[in-house]
């Protein structure tokens, strides 16, 4: 286990963009992950074969591309989430409103372990001995969409600790996203409501991607493997060379010569002040 602060590096720079973020976050796992390109994916423990089947398509789909996929450890859309994205060898982040010594569900401490295991991250921001409470369920919820770039409900009921995760999201300047679904279906009176409020409406993983604009740039060219480890550390926030050095303990000079090539080749770009972002083009 590892103790990041906001003081610390590798500290999520999102979650240090949004109201009320944690002082500290405890994390077992690939703690890189919380600084990659990211989407949440979250929905209700009760899910039909339509919001099953949907939360697999999305995972799926957004993994092959190399997004990490944010979700909170929970039975149904969140657990689908996680081993879809896993399935695809895609990375995962599972975020825990309770400590690491007390697992919730206790069916997913089988899935908690496989997270792990597949270089994936699991983050609370509860010390490892603090029981389960629902009641923190719904903060929790906040660092979920935190996280992320964006979140997309799948399913959710009225009243329902998706409905807040999206409340969060809109406070966060998060842009949420939805899939359609009957009316006459209670598990998608949420997203219909989203959707008529503004959500974007989405049926494809590269609606999402085409969102930010990394849909053409994936589909045309692949990153060459060699630079992969700096690659995925540039996200929309802005790292030095310096810090990417410190983070993977690779020479600076190493860097520099990557960071050239990469940006030679469309994937980055260098803003002043020697910090990088990705391209979006």
């Amino acid at each position: 286990m590892k103790i990041i602060t906001q003081k610390d590096e590798g500290y999520s720079k999102r979650l240090l963009q949004i109201q009320n973020s944690p002082e500290k976050l405890y994390v077992e796992g690939n703690e890189r992950l919380l600084n990659q390109d990211a989407i949440a994916i979250v929905g209700t423990r009760n899910c039909t074969k339509y919001g099953e089947k949907c939360a697999s398509k999305f995972a799926r789909e957004l993994s092959k591309k190399g997004i990490c996929i944010v979700s909170g450890l929970a039975r149904g859309i969140d657990s689908i989430a996680h081993i879809n994205s896993m399935d695809e060898k895609g990375k995962t982040i599972a975020v825990l409103g309770s400590g690491f010594h007390h697992i919730y569900p206790k069916e997913n401490q089988y899935l908690y372990q496989k997270i792990i295991e597949n270089g994936g991250c699991i983050v609370t921001e509860y010390p490892p001995e603090t029981p389960v409470d629902k009641a923190k369920f719904p903060k929790r919820n906040r660092i979920i969409s935190g996280l992320a770039m964006g979140v997309l409900v799948i399913e959710a009921r009225y009243r329902s600790g998706t409905s807040i995760t999206a409340k969060h999201a809109i406070s966060q300047h998060k842009e949420v996203f939805c899939i359609p679904h009957l009316l006459d279906n209670p598990t998608g009176y949420i997203p219909n409501l989203l959707i008529q409020q503004g959500a974007q409406l989405v049926t494809s993983g590269s609606d999402i991607l085409q969102y930010y604009n990394e849909d053409e740039k994936y589909q045309n060219q692949e990153v060459p493997q060699e630079y992969q480890e700096i690659y995925n550390l540039i996200g929309q926030l802005p790292i030095s060379t310096n810090n990417i050095s410190k983070i993977l303990n690779i020479e600076i000079a190493k860097v520099t010569e990557i960071l050239f090539m990469l940006e030679l080749d469309g994937f980055i770009k260098q803003l002043p002040g020697n910090v990088y972002i990705r391209n979006y083009k």
